[in-house]
This record gives C-alpha cells, structure tokens and sequence, in this order.
C-alpha cells in the first residue's frame, strides 16, 4: 500500500467540496493524502471555492500539496483516486428537471422520474469524459463517483465497456450486486 495519495475532486467547484475536502483531512491517519486536486470546468466557480479550501488545507496539513484548475491534464496526471460529483447543467437545470415532470402531475426529483433520467443523460457525458481523462493520464486510477443520478451513471460507465470503466465505482451499483437474489453474499445472508 502507498504511503499516500494524490486525490482529484472533480466537480471542485461545488459548494459541497469544502466538506469533502474537511472529511479527507479528518481522516489522514488512516488515509494519507500528498496532494489533492480540484477540478471543475466553470473557472469562477472553481476559484471561488478553490481559494477558500487553500485556507483550509494551510490551516490544517500544510504538507498536503493543494491546487485546483480547469486543465484536465494538470488535474488527473499520476492521480491514485478521482472523487467525482459533478453537477451538469448546475442548479438551473435540475429546477427545470424538477418543475417541468411537476407541470404534468409527475413527481420526482434528481435520481429517479423524468428528472432523474433527463439529469442521467447529461451527466453520463460528463462522467465518461472525466473517465477518459482518467485513462489519458492516470490510468491506474480509481473513481468514486457520487454524481447522481449514481446508478444510472454507473451502469452507463460500465455498459461503455471494461476497459473504459473498469475503475469506476458506485456505491448503488456495488450495492445492487450484493443484494442481488443470485449474488453469494445474498445467499449465504438467507441462511
């Protein structure tokens, strides 16, 4: 095992990155970080957020490296994982992913509907070609994707082929496969 990783947050523009960033740094003693990495593609929002996690990294570890950027190759070379929570279309789409069902008696939100599955096909894109970047320029890398909806990405990375996707984790997708009616741990739970 490493002694410590370099770590990308894509999607580093998000207002939810400070607390990721305060959760890696909690957790050093059992997950030792030399660097993290903000990557977002909307250059204000990126500073803006990037400048204020500065602070908290100096404040916190100051030997943990920190940078953020809107340059694929500065953000993903030699990275061990990519922790990615991107928001395609950010908060004015998922109004309309929301408000438009509702104007039709259908409900439903972010992850599931026809909120769910319009934001799952933006955000398949946008998770596939941080994939590519992944295998452009780390691809030994591991991906811990929370961008919702999270299923619906993950199968999509997956169903894009192994080699494409093969370090892409989702949580609701190990999840399904575990709880599945023929996985092994299922059957031995029933006994």
């Amino acid at each position: 095992m490493k002694d410590n990783f370099v770590v990308t947050i894509a999607g580093g523009g998000s207002t939810y990155t400070p607390g990721i960033v305060m959760m890696l740094l909690e957790n050093m003693s059992r997950f030792p970080l030399r660097e993290i990495r903000l990557y977002d593609n909307h250059h204000q929002r990126q500073k803006t957020i990037g400048d204020a996690c500065a602070i908290l990294v100096a404040e916190r570890f100051p030997q943990v490296k920190f940078s953020y950027t809107t340059d694929p190759q500065a953000a993903f070379t030699d990275v061990d994982f990519v922790m990615a929570h991107i928001r395609v279309g950010l908060y004015e789409m998922r109004e309309k992913d929301e408000k438009i069902p509702l104007k039709y008696g259908v409900p439903g939100q972010e992850t599931c509907g026809p909120g769910g599955i319009a934001y799952g096909m933006r955000s398949i894109a946008g998770v596939l070609e941080l994939v590519d970047y992944m295998q452009q320029y780390a691809p030994g890398a591991w991906m811990l994707n929370y961008s919702n909806p999270a299923a619906i990405v993950a199968e999509a990375t997956v169903a894009c082929g192994p080699t494409r996707a093969s370090s892409t984790s989702a949580i609701c997708r190990w999840l399904s496969r575990v709880c599945s009616p023929t996985s092994s741990a299922c059957r031995r739970a029933k006994r």
